[in-house]
Parts: structure tokens; C-alpha cells; sequence
């Protein structure tokens, strides 16, 4: 049975922090995207694959970012 104390420090708390922040950090821009898609077409007018692109292109980066980053971690550590 493991130990509740060593479960608890195990891992790297500055790596566990940024990762909260990033996620919590392109979650709050993921989901202003979609209600203020409807402010941004009102000034750029904008067909149905442009208003897309708008919502989709931030979850992509970040899934491509993700890769690179965690190989980065892997190379030069947390």
C-alpha cells in the first residue's frame, strides 16, 4: 500500500503549477473564443470556415505546443 505522505511529495511542484496554469490559462481563451466570434464578425465579416478556423486554430496550437513542449521538458528537464 503506498504511503499518503510520499504520494503527496512526489513529482515536481513547479511543473505541476505551470501545467495548471496553462491549461487553465488556454481554457479560458478557448471559451471566450466562441462568444466573441459574434463581436469579431461583426466587424470583419467572416463566412462559416473563417468563424472555424477562429474557434479551432487556438485548440490545435495548443495541441502542437503541447508536443513540442513536452519534448523540450524531456531534453532540457522541468
Amino acid at each position: 500500500m503506498m504511503d499518503r505522505k510520499s504520494f503527496l511529495k512526489s513529482g515536481h511542484s513547479p511543473s505541476l503549477l505551470s501545467a495548471f496554469l496553462y491549461f487553465d490559462v488556454s481554457f479560458m481563451v478557448w471559451v471566450l473564443l466562441g462568444p466573441l466570434a459574434v463581436v469579431v464578425m461583426s466587424d470583419y465579416p467572416m463566412d462559416a470556415a473563417q468563424k472555424a478556423n477562429l474557434v479551432a486554430l487556438p485548440i490545435l496550437g495548443g495541441s502542437i505546443l503541447r508536443l513540442v513542449l513536452g519534448y523540450l521538458t524531456d531534453v532540457i528537464g522541468p
